[in-house]
């Protein structure tokens, strides 16, 4: 194997990962890695090789710093969930709120009415004790006013019984 190599074709990572996934990546990057370290021991290694090399170890380091991505996607999902969790948190707090002074709201609104319809009320009882009391008064004067007729009354009724009688007298005097 002295003598001049061909260069090694390399597949991306991308190409690895769309034709088997990691297992087939770390397969093939650990046969390349067993080839160069054959070229190695040999001592036929040309600068191509040491471009090699380097690749390999970017190669190798891929599943880990595609694990890490994957850790840190997790990591920001959590994130992700608990900052939602609170979001929902904080809007059913809002909303408990914004219930809890419409509520308040509505209860003084409430109150004002109450405390006007009392006031009302007051003065309807009012009114009425002074209707009642002038009702009996005029209920009085009314009785007064009838026992006056009827006096009045009883005294015509009286003097036509009068003359009535004093007529019935002169005509027993005059037969």
């Amino acid at each position: 194997m002295a003598g001049k190599m061909e260069p090694l074709s390399v597949e991306s990572p991308d190409t690895v990962e769309e034709t088997g996934g990691q297992d087939k990546s770390l397969k093939k990057t650990e046969d390349l890695l067993a080839m160069v370290k054959k070229l190695q021991k040999e001592g036929s290694l040309e600068p191509q090789i040491e471009e090699l090399i380097n690749r390999i170890n970017e190669l190798q380091q891929g599943p880990a710093k595609e694990e890490s991505v994957n850790e840190e996607k997790v990591h920001l999902e959590e994130v992700l969930r608990k900052k939602q969790e609170a979001l929902r948190i904080l809007q059913l707090y809002c909303q408990k709120k914004e219930s809890e002074d419409h509520k308040k709201h509505m209860l003084q609104e409430c109150v004002e009415q109450i405390s006007v319809h009392n006031s009302q009320i007051a003065e309807n009882c009012k009114q009425r004790k002074l209707g009642l009391d002038v009702e009996e008064q005029l209920e009085d004067l009314m009785g007064q006013h009838k026992n006056l007729w009827e006096f009045h009354m009883l005294g015509r009724r009286l003097a036509r019984e009068i003359r009535t009688l004093e007529m019935s007298k002169e005509q027993l005097l005059s037969d």
